[in-house]
């Protein structure tokens, strides 16, 4: 099943190659050809071919004959690529022309491919159907877009044809509102327009009108709008002469005759839509009211009887799938922990059979906000089976706040369990123990579990019902079993975006209800794949799920197997990519795509599309078709972080692993590999060390090695140096594409740095390095280079030889020389250090393309760099910082970036004279150490409607009273004020920030009254930190619901992780003044 994945990664290597046009031996572009159709062909039979689930010997041996030739293809293939860029030991910066005996060399090897690949076809049988054309992609590209647009389909459909049948429903005279409802620019203004302009619609309605309701309309405007798109309309300078009831009874005597259809868009408050509404509710002829709107509130208020039409996003930060059926379960967990006549330290074990829900019914309750106000004090422990004790309590340690993280794993085992059970007796406490095997296991974690009879509680997952007994005799295992049909239905409904009034399903309900036998991940991967595929055709797709079933496998497994070949060839490799990671690991989304770039997964045509855009596209269609899950949002709404689900990664590690795809070496791995494939190890994933990873012969072979290994003065430190000169010294340097070393604490990286000729992605950030060799600039394939959080102050100007670099991560790092032309490559520039008279400032205009730049000036140089900047026409996030070398705020210049169209994330550090000057189509703004001395909201409610985030932080205002006016802020989501330490009085009035989810006020200890936080009708979470505790009761007294409110901030070495790697010997001056900045704005 998954060796299709090696042999598509090739053919696309094939395919660029082919498209080179660099040959001079006429034949070997022919033997190219011939090579990439029969790989071609073998896909079609791969492709075609049933699952073999039961592995015959004489199906295991042709797929390692198959596997074989095509790891030695692919690496004799890099190796003729790489002979351009090295002409004997001179290294140019231009790809030259292949020489004549390599090209002879390649034409034989080629011969060989083709020779073993059709061997293994013969094998196989004959191809079902013709193969592509060579160099044809939009097989590739395009599967991914039409499943985006299926998946886009069936969310509206129904939302469409509902929409139409409430308008035309005949049954009904008296006047409806048919509200449409989205959190998000989900489409449903494109879909109101469409049913507008149906033929059907306009037929039915005798007179239309569609109006946008802009802020600051008034009534008098909005009924002059109305009456202009009236048929039979009178003069415009009558109709703006008349007073407000006299447009009232002209639009009420109108709307009594004609049947009419007015859709209201954008509407953020119900005040002018209620009146006009109340006015023509006399209206008994089948008039209708489309009214769209991001508040369910307001569809309610405007027409209480009728149903809003919701419509969901495809990846919803507020929608736990998993959790959809569960919600008594889920209640239930979540009253037993919030137990008051129970005050004992209590065990709740979740059980059930795999991959029943346990763990997403477990993570829902834990991020719950009744929870997290119940225990402030929360762990979360993945229990691998291959850890030690020790390794166990330290990972619970690490995510306690106030615990001081140095030397934690120098301490002993019994060391260690006495601090935390010291800090577990002052503290209530919530601890999820996830995939507790044994009751061994269990008995050693317990014994530091304090139990101070102050409502402490664990949270135990596990299969087995022993371990829970065990556990706690005197608790009651919450015990998950299947859903019911009823349920099953309703989450598969939830996961494929139709709505429950769909008739058109029940035909094939009962099929897919047997295939997936109420499990929740089988319900949600099969509606992944429904989701990507016409309705048209989805009785075809449940009928090949039961095809490819397995007596041997469980019915999950064969769902799991069916998903993932099902997916687009181009997207395997991405997903079998995410098992290099540990379980349950929380895996940077940026750092997962730029992998995945780096990698050459991705297929794309050039000049079409962006390949990180393209990167985010695979990304949200694995996450769409559940084989990804968010694990981190961002308080934009993005999602920041994600993770394998954990019955997916024991599926295919081993799978991954089998194919020679990729190695996991771990604590009692002994970095041992198939026999078959032992020449062949392309990617390496050390969860424990480097030093018994490098005597093997694989390395010559090795495409990528990740690290996670963070332990402090290990032998890995120098391993790693050893580990590449192995590389260096045995040409392992012709594939080698990924070193990624985040988090390996101070690696020893060999001088020779530039020998790794191929080397595209080289991740060093928060590994407390203070330099890093000055070769580091000699490598021609560089696209990213991760050097954020360590100690180096500046770099090479031989950086900007790297033509091919996309993304620069770097800690305020100096450059002295500019690029010496433009480099069109670079998309991501941070954070870098340009002083008052840095050459680098000039320089700034060769980067023309950046997406995302981070910025430190002096003042003197500010506006030079705000006007390099606005030159940058692509740019869409900017943080700037002007401050002296003791981090004391200067000067900042906007004024030359006041037009910038495309900027809409900014951060500002530094003294901002005009708030006026900022670009007007930001979504979220940072001010930090502005000193702003007149109120900034009135300004920025005006000047920035598009606001979703809005961060105000130390020293950002230095005024007294804040208002936030009505009609302002309308799309604003979070906010957070931090050390406004004059500020004393803030007002919010009605309708002002209706939208508002989340509040946060930090060190704001002079403010006295806070009039209007009961308006903010959207608010769910509010949290205050170092705050008077009688602004705090006056607060909890206005509020009186059911938000989160917290008053205390306990300072967590996670937070800011420079406690991990950096120590106060190794930090330059620069460091230290950052530091002292940051905790002034922390602390």
């Amino acid at each position: 099943m998954a060796t299709e994945v090696p042999v598509s990664i090739l053919l696309r290597k094939l395919q660029k190659l082919f498209e080179e046009e660099r040959f001079i031996l006429p034949g070997l572009r022919n033997r190219v050809n011939t090579a990439a159709n029969e790989l071609e062909k073998i896909l079609c039979l791969l492709k075609a071919a049933k699952p073999n689930h039961e592995n015959t010997s004489n199906s295991t041996l042709m797929e390692a004959s198959l596997l074989r030739t095509i790891y030695s293809a692919e690496y004799f293939t890099e190796s003729f690529i790489l002979q351009r860029r090295q002409k004997g030991l001179i290294k140019i910066e231009m790809p030259l022309p292949f020489s004549p005996w390599s090209q002879l060399q390649f034409c034989y090897k080629m011969k060989k491919l083709v020779q073993g690949v059709r061997a293994v076809s013969t094998e196989v049988g004959k191809p079902q159907g013709q193969p592509l054309a060579l160099g044809d992609k939009t097989d590739l590209v395009s599967e991914i877009r039409e499943g985006q647009l299926c998946r886009r389909r069936h969310h509206l459909v129904d939302v469409e044809e509902e929409l139409v049948a409430r308008l035309i429903n005949t049954d009904e005279v008296s006047l409806r509102v048919i509200s449409l409802v989205s959190k998000e620019a989900l489409g449903k203004t494109n879909l109101a327009k469409d049913v507008y302009d149906r033929q059907d619609i306009q037929q039915h309605f005798e007179w239309r009108a569609w109006l946008v309701i802009y802020g600051d309309l008034e009534y008098k405007d909005f009924l002059v709008a109305i009456l202009k798109q009236l048929p039979e309309f009178v003069s415009s300078n009558l109709v703006e002469t008349m007073s407000e009831k006299e447009l009232c009874d002209m639009l009420l005597k109108f709307s009594m005759e004609h049947k009419f259809l007015i859709v209201l868009d954008d509407v953020q408050t119900v005040d002018v839509s209620l009146k006009l509404v109340r006015l023509l509710a006399v209206a008994v002829n089948g008039s209708r009211v489309i009214l769209i709107t991001r508040h369910l509130k307001v569809a309610f208020q405007v027409d209480p009887r009728s149903s809003p039409l919701e419509i969901w996003p495809l990846i919803d930060q507020d929608l736990d799938v998993l959790t959809v059926g569960r919600e008594d379960s889920v209640e239930e967990l979540v009253s037993r922990l919030i137990n008051h006549d129970d005050e004992s330290l209590r065990v709740i074990s979740v059980v059930g059979e795999e991959a029943i829900g346990k763990t997403a019914l477990a993570r829902n309750v834990y991020n719950r906000l009744d929870i997290r106000q119940q225990f402030r004090l929360r762990a979360w422990l993945h229990v691998f089976r291959d850890l030690e004790y020790k390794d166990l309590l330290v990972l619970i340690l690490k995510q306690l706040p106030r615990i001081v993280l140095k030397d934690l794993e120098f301490m002993t085992e019994k060391e260690l369990s006495e601090m935390l059970f010291k800090f577990l007796m002052e503290h209530r406490f919530l601890i999820v123990l996830d995939d507790v095997q044994t009751v061994d296991v269990w008995l050693k974690l317990v014994r530091p579990f304090a139990d101070t009879v102050n409502g402490s509680r664990v949270i135990l997952i596990t299969r087995d019902s022993n371990v829970a007994i065990k556990a706690d005799p005197w608790s009651s295992s919450l015990e998950l079993r299947p859903l019911s049909e009823e349920k099953s239905w309703k989450l598969f409904l939830k996961k494929v975006g139709r709505q429950e009034y769909n008739t058109k399903l029940d035909n094939i309900k009962v099929d897919i209800l047997k295939i997936c036998r109420g499990l929740p991940l089988a319900i949600v991967l099969l509606g992944g794949v429904l989701s990507a595929i016409e309705f048209k055709d989805w009785s075809r797709a449940i009928n090949l799920a039961p095809a490819q079933r397995s007596e041997s496998q469980s019915p999950l497994s064969n769902i799991v197997d069916y998903s993932y070949h099902q997916l687009p060839s181009v997207l395997r490799p991405c997903f079998l990519y995410l098992a290099l990671f540990p379980k349950a690991y929380e895996i940077p989304i940026r750092r997962l795509l730029q992998l995945w770039l780096a990698e050459g997964f991705l297929q794309f045509l050039p000049n079409e599309r962006n390949p990180e855009d393209e990167a985010k596209i695979y990304f949200e269609e694995l996450v769409c078709r559940n084989m990804i899950e968010i694990a981190r949002w961002k308080s934009d709404g993005s999602p920041k972080t994600c993770r394998l689900p954990s019955f997916l990664y024991d599926d295919f590690v081993p799978k991954a692993m089998d194919i020679g795809f990729l190695h996991v070496h771990h604590r009692k791995s002994n970095c041992t590999f198939s026999d078959s494939l032992e020449v062949y190890i392309p990617r390496l994933a050390d969860q424990f060390g480097v030093e018994s990873s490098t005597s093997k012969g694989h390395i010559r072979q090795l495409c990528s090695y990740v690290s996670f290994n963070s332990q402090k003065q290990d032998a890995s430190n120098s391993g790693i140096g050893t580990f590449l000169k192995t590389i260096i010294n045995r040409r392992g340097y012709v594939l080698f594409k990924v070193l990624d070393l985040e988090g390996f604490y101070k690696p020893l990286l060999p001088a020779k740095l530039s020998k790794l000729q191929n080397l595209r992605y080289l991740g060093l950030r928060w590994t407390g390095l203070d330099s890093c060799p000055a070769s580091i600039g000699d490598l021609p394939c560089l696209e990213t280079l991760d050097l954020k959080y360590t100690n180096i102050i500046a770099l090479p100007s031989s950086i900007w030889k790297a033509k091919r670099l996309r993304h620069l991560y770097v800690n305020e790092m100096s450059i002295q020389k500019p690029p010496e032309e433009s480099s069109p490559n670079l998309q991501i520039l941070t954070e870098l250090h340009i002083g008052a008279k840095n050459p680098m400032i000039s320089g700034l205009k060769m980067f023309t393309n950046v997406r995302k730049l981070g910025l430190t000036c002096h003042s003197k140089s500010a506006k030079q760099t705000a006007e390099c900047i606005s030159q940058i026409a692509n740019l869409q996030t900017l943080r700037l910082k002007s401050r002296d070398p003791f981090g004391q705020p200067l000067v900042l210049e906007l004024e030359p970036m006041k037009g910038h169209q495309s900027l809409s994330n900014l951060y500002l550090f530094g003294v901002i004279h005009d708030i006026n000057n900022l670009p007007q189509n930001l979504r979220t703004l940072t001010l930090s150490m502005s000193e702003l001395k007149e109120d900034p909201m009135p300004v920025l409610g005006k000047l920035l409607p598009q606001l979703n985030v809005l961060r105000l932080f130390a020293r950002s205002y230095v005024g007294s009273k804040m208002t936030c006016h009505a009609r302002y802020f309308p799309k604003l989501c979070v906010m957070k004020m931090w050390m406004l330490e004059k500020l004393e009085e803030w007002k919010v009035e009605e309708g002002a920030m209706p939208n508002l989810v989340e509040l946060e006020i930090r060190g704001c200890e002079k403010l006295k009254t806070s009039d209007g936080l009961e308006r903010l009708a959207s608010l769910k979470e509010l949290i205050l930190t170092k705050m008077p505790e009688d602004f705090v009761a006056d607060v909890r007294r206005k509020l009186g619901r059911d938000i989160l409110l917290t008053n205390n901030w306990e300072f967590s070495p996670l937070d800011v992780s420079f406690h991990l790697y950096v120590h106060p010997s190794a930090l330059s001056i620069s460091s230290i003044a950052f530091l002292f900045v940051f905790f002034y704005i922390w602390t």
